[in-house]
């Protein structure tokens, strides 16, 4: 039995690779269930009166004051979320919380029109979010099992605010050009036109991101050739936009298989944004599985080093050190991930591998019993912690970690449960 180690999965990335002990598949995020005591529907609305005229013309108009309604309802949403015991358990920040609203509830527009007085023309936009208490907190812990979703939420919500920002300040030039009216020359309207424009293109760019988002389940894209059809649309609308060549290349590596493309999507990223931690560890676990492990510890060191706090880059770090065979600078990596992250069942877990990589099974255990905690679903756990049992000849144990498993779909315990005549 001790042989099955080799069949042993290692998921610790959003992308990973091929590993003696570790082979390439991706973490398979599982959904814990929770219930709860008073289930409610609870509505926030926010309605927006936004003229427009001169150089702002009604569909820029439109589209920014859509995303201002939406935007609004979120935040008031977030203030509830705050008060969630599964949000206060995963210490998510206050710059966090309008990003996991965003990723767990969905913003709709439940109506707008259009309005005239004598001295304007305008739009009125109503949007609503509706929070079901009764499938929140399931919402909340699947998003949490992949904590750099909660990255691209986080990004996605920043441009927007950048864009909106900006659109402000606009509106601010056109209301002095049309107060100066014949003064104002058409070069200067022209320009203000088209700074409009590129700013509400930048606009429908985020929310087309936020369309290939929407297909992110589990670690990866549902559909990833829909999702570089959304991104496609976001770079033709915004060809700066860092975050869409970002999400890009992960559609060309999960589902696509095309790292090198995916690795000059990452680059472009970083040209367009060079301190964008995220991008450098996206790039590193892609130029992982070209095998080029060295550059991808490089990508990761420059992650930690703009982002100290970036607990993923850690275990990407980490994983790509056991392939170079240095398990004790792993097994740091993936404590320092861990003390920045403690309720990231993946850190635990492949710590876990590392120490059965080292021989010590009794840590690898204590690890896999903490990711099993976490994430009481978590097939490969059950059946790596089988596995170490193995190795310590306690076969009742490997045989019951095993049969958990494979209830929980992983092959590779049936099929060896299968070759015993083993029922599970």
């Amino acid at each position: 039995m001790a042989s099955l180690t080799s069949n042993r999965r290692m998921e610790i990335m959003e992308i990973s690779w091929r590993n003696p002990m570790k082979p390439i598949a991706l973490l398979l995020t599982i959904l814990l269930f929770a219930t709860t005591a008073f289930a409610e529907v609870k509505t926030y609305t926010h309605t927006i009166k936004q003229p427009f005229g001169g150089s702002y013309s009604p569909d820029d108009a439109r589209v920014a004051t859509i995303t201002r309604a939406k935007r609004e309802c979120l935040k008031m949403a977030g203030t509830y979320l705050e008060s969630l015991t599964v949000v206060k358990d995963y210490m998510v920040e206050k710059d966090e919380i309008l990003a996991l609203a965003a990723g767990v509830l969905k913003a709709e527009i439940v109506s707008e029109e259009r309005y005239a007085t004598k001295d304007t023309f305008g739009i009125i936009v109503k949007a609503n979010v509706d929070v079901d208490t009764s499938i929140l907190e399931e919402r909340v812990k699947k998003f949490f099992q992949d904590k750099t979703l909660l990255e691209k939420y986080k990004k996605s919500q920043e441009c927007e605010k950048e864009l909106l920002a900006r659109i402000e300040k606009l509106e601010k030039q056109n209301q002095k050009l049309k107060a100066m009216a014949s003064q104002a020359t058409e070069q200067e309207k022209l320009e203000l036109k088209q700074k409009f424009q590129e700013t509400a293109q930048g606009l429908t760019a985020v929310e087309w991101n936020r369309k290939a988002l929407d297909l992110w389940v589990s670690g990866k894209y549902t559909n990833p050739g829909q999702a570089l059809e959304y991104l496609n649309q976001a770079i033709r609308l915004d060809p700066k936009d860092a975050l869409a060549y970002n999400n890009r290349g992960f559609a060309y590596v999960k589902g696509l298989g095309q790292y090198q493309r995916a690795i000059e999507d990452f680059n472009q990223a970083i040209r367009l944004d060079p301190k964008d931690a995220l991008a450098y560890s996206n790039r590193g676990a892609a130029y992982c599985l070209l095998g080029n492990i060295k550059q991808a510890i490089k990508d990761f060191d420059r992650a930690i080093e703009l982002n100290p706090l970036y607990a993923h880059a850690y275990c990407g770090r980490g994983l790509a050190y056991d392939e170079l065979g240095n398990g004790k600078q792993a097994i740091k990596d993936y404590g320092s991930a861990i003390e920045l992250d403690p309720q990231d069942a993946k850190a635990y877990y492949s710590r876990g591998l590392a120490y059965g990589d080292l021989g010590n099974m009794k840590q690898a255990i204590k690890d896999f019993d903490k990711a099993i905690e976490l994430n009481p679903l978590y097939a490969h756990a059950y059946y790596n912690r089988g596995v170490a049992y193995d190795k310590l000849g306690n076969g009742k144990q490997t045989i019951k970690n095993f049969k958990i498993a494979a209830r929980l779909g992983h092959k590779g315990s049936q099929d060896f449960l299968r070759s015993m005549g083993i029922q599970w």
